[in-house]
């Protein structure tokens, strides 16, 4: 897939980054020289340009690429190319924002999606502090969602079977390797590398499994 990610702080290039190593042809566009300089070598082109302009964005042929991702939180660039891109035809334009304001702006001009890292990274991390077992989470409601656990090593060997669901904790899926199970056979034994998946309240995926 051809994306293009336009804006390179933080956020963009660790975009830019993550999208080339998963396989996918990135355009990354700044109007900052040393910022392009840092992608250049992952990007499958890396280009100097303001992306408020639209002709500068024609130029570039962004209206061939079939995502764009505008990852600037500035209000007036990350506007202006929201409405470059989707006048350059770019089927699906995503964007950062950095409040609510914003956001809804965003979404007002047609934007596919909007994420807040700063916000959603918050309260990821203020739910991670009540579910402290976990790996990772995905929040799904203020007090429920999908927390990722390495299983203490006294599980190793055991059957999924005697992991303890209790309450609305429930086991999804496990990640073994490259493997996702979803729908695990609960009769398998549980080996030291992988990584339980589970849904539940807050309060009982913080239980020890």
């Amino acid at each position: 897939m051809q994306v293009a990610v336009l804006g390179l702080g933080r956020f963009g290039t660790q975009l830019v980054r993550t999208l080339a190593d998963r396989g996918h042809e990135v355009l990354a566009v700044d109007s900052n020289d040393f910022e392009v300089s840092q992608v250049a070598s992952v990007a499958a082109k890396a280009a100097i340009a303001d992306i408020r302009d639209e002709d500068a964005l024609r130029e570039l042929s962004l209206g061939e690429v079939d995502v764009a991702i505008v990852a600037t939180a500035v209000l007036e660039a990350s506007v202006l190319a929201t409405r470059n891109l989707q006048a350059l035809g770019v089927p699906a334009v995503y964007c950062k924002a950095r409040s609510e304001r914003h956001a809804t702006i965003l979404r007002r001009l047609g934007a596919e999606g909007v994420v807040q890292p700063e916000k959603e990274g918050g309260e990821r991390f203020a739910h991670l502090l009540r579910v402290r077992g976990a790996r990772d989470y995905l929040p799904l409601t203020p007090t429920y969602g999908i927390g990722t656990y390495a299983p203490p090593g006294r599980l190793t060997g055991m059957a999924l079977s005697e992991v303890a669901e209790s309450g609305t904790r429930r086991l999804l899926m496990v990640v073994r390797g490259d493997e996702v199970q979803l729908n695990p056979v609960r009769s398998q034994p549980i080996e030291a590398t992988d990584l339980l998946v589970f849904a539940g309240s807050d309060e009982d995926l913080a239980h020890e499994l």
